[in-house]
Parts: structure tokens; sequence; C-alpha cells
């Protein structure tokens, strides 16, 4: 792997949830990780990881166009990881401008920098299932983009603003759309996983927030990692792509706290709430395009669930 070593590699969001478990792979291949950020919570999988001795930091907020490529020029970026969103559907929900405009303009400055500057070799950007709205068939990566509420109109959104610049400019770009990611780490404790290791620690009944049969595709996040580590590997000859990422996974509410009781061994006390707003009933992805780039899942919410919610109650939760 000595070619990449001479990469100098951009990770936004790097401090999140996904982006440190692909700067713990990435750290394999280059020493040279630049993660720019707005803050670092101290509990986090970034934090308890010590990742931070091992990257560059700078504190700097990606909606500053003029600060931005002043950042990646000084640097000498020649790769860039565009993981960093605001991800959360309720908070997209109360905060509907806050949302768009961050998850936009980051997007676009990245994207813009890449255009005017030959250096950089590649940019991935990280989109999601929510792009493409609401339907009851499996997505592949032709269907039609159409959000219709504000944090699936942000990602529907920077979604076609990379494709614009690779097919308009020829912007080396990759796009990544993932399912429900989860695993160590994911601070979001409104989201089902999290939330039902909370409940488990503390010995509390787990809210849910829809009817209960709301299906999703759940992914681990070191798979999701991996993926992102490939379309590094492969990127010349992939560039202007998209790929779903996702997972045999597809489940309604009720059937992973199933998964979950069977796998632990133990009930899960829940109550239905059915007060979700502005959430998609149905979402399953089609990933047999990625399959034929050489990938597949290698881990599964029932063998991985036990060691998640042994990394919540010992990192996390005081138990009651």
């Amino acid at each position: 792997m000595k070619k990449y070593r001479n990469y100098r590699i951009l990770v936004t969001g790097g401090t999140g949830f996904i982006g440190s478990h692909v700067i713990e792979e990435l750290l394999k291949l280059s020493d040279e990780i630049f993660v720019p950020y707005l803050e670092i919570v101290p509990n986090s999988y970034f934090t308890i990881s010590k990742l931070k001795n091992k990257v560059h930091l700078t504190k700097l907020n990606l909606k500053d166009r003029i600060k931005v490529f002043s950042y990646l020029k000084a640097n000498k970026i020649n790769f860039i990881f565009h993981l960093a969103a605001q991800t959360l559907v309720t908070k997209a929900f109360l905060e509907p401008y806050e949302t768009i405009e961050n998850n936009i303009m980051s997007t676009l400055n990245i994207l813009e920098y890449a255009r005017i500057n030959k250096s950089i070799k590649g940019v991935i950007i990280a989109s999601s299932d929510k792009a493409y709205g609401k339907t009851t068939k499996a997505y592949n990566e032709n269907s039609p983009l159409k959000g219709d509420h504000p944090y699936d109109v942000s990602k529907s959104a920077k979604d076609l603003i990379a494709q614009t610049y690779f097919k308009t400019y020829k912007t080396p770009v990759v796009i990544t759309r993932f399912a429900n990611v989860y695993g160590e780490g994911d601070m979001h404790l409104d989201r089902i996983i999290p939330g039902i290791c909370e409940a488990i620690s503390n010995n509390k009944k787990l809210q849910i927030r829809s009817d209960g049969s709301y299906v999703r595709d759940y992914i681990y996040v070191k798979d999701v990692a991996k993926a992102y580590i490939l379309f590094f590997e492969k990127f010349d000859s992939i560039k202007g792509e998209s790929y779903n990422i996702s997972s045999n996974d597809s489940l309604s509410v009720v059937e992973l706290i199933r998964i979950v009781e069977k796998s632990m061994h133990i009930k899960v006390p829940h109550v239905i709430n059915n007060s979700a707003e502005n959430e998609i009933p149905y979402q399953h992805l089609n990933w047999q395009k990625v399959k034929k780039l050489g990938w597949k899942p290698e881990y599964s919410l029932a063998k991985t669930i036990p060691a998640i919610n042994l990394w919540y109650k010992k990192n996390l939760f005081i138990i009651k």
C-alpha cells in the first residue's frame, strides 16, 4: 500500500460516528489525515479510540468557502472523504434552514474547490438512502432522487450537485448512498439501536416513535468503512458512479427488537408511541452494483449486537 503514503487525505465529519471508523481504516494506508471539526464529543468513539493523536485536527466551519479553500490549499489536500452533515431527521424537522444550508453548502464548497484545483485526485461524497424519498420498492442506483422532507431533500440536493460537478466539469466524484448505519459510537440515542442499548443498560422501556412497522436496512459501521476503503482504492475506475451500501438485514422496528432479544437472550420492554413525523415508512436498498465491485457485508445485526451493547454499557451509560 505504499502508493497511498503520499496522499494527504481530508475526512470531513471525521470526529463523528462513521467518520471515526473510516479514519481507523485509512490510517492503515496513510499517515497524513486531516480532520476539520466544529466540536469533539468527550465520550465519542473518536475520543475513546484516541484518534485525535493520529490525525491533523483543525476547527473549521465547512460553510465558510474562503476558509475552506484556504485550509485545503495550505494543507495540500489531494483526496477528500466528505462525510460531514447534519444527520438527524428529527432535528431537520425542527431546524430545516440550518439542515439544508449545512448539508448543501458544505458539499458545494468541497466540490467547487475540487473543480478549480486539479490537484484533487478524488472526492467521495456521503449521500444516503434518504435521498431517494418514499417508495414501496427497493431502490437501485438509477431510482429517482425525490426527497420531500427537509433532511431527505438536503441529501437529494447534495447528491444531485455532486452528479452535476462530475457530468459538467468532470470533477472526480464517487457518491455513496448507505442504509441505516449502526455500531459502536453512534451517540444519537433517539436512533433505534443506541436507544435499545440505553434501555437495556438502564432497565427502562424503549420509546418507539413509529408504529413499529417501519422498514429499514441496517448495516454495521465497519462494513461501511471497508466499503469506503474499496472506493478509495478503485477510485480511478469508478469516477462518476453512485453506489448503494446495505446488507441483508432489512427489518421492521419490531423485527429488529426480536432479533436483539433472541441474540442476547433478554426481553426489550418497549412502548409504541406512533408519533413519527416526516419519516419514510419503507426503505430498502438494492446493493448488487457494489457487490460486483467486490464488496459485501461481513457482519449481521444478530452477531454484532452483543459487542455493541457492551461498548455502550462500558462507555456511555450508567447502570441504574
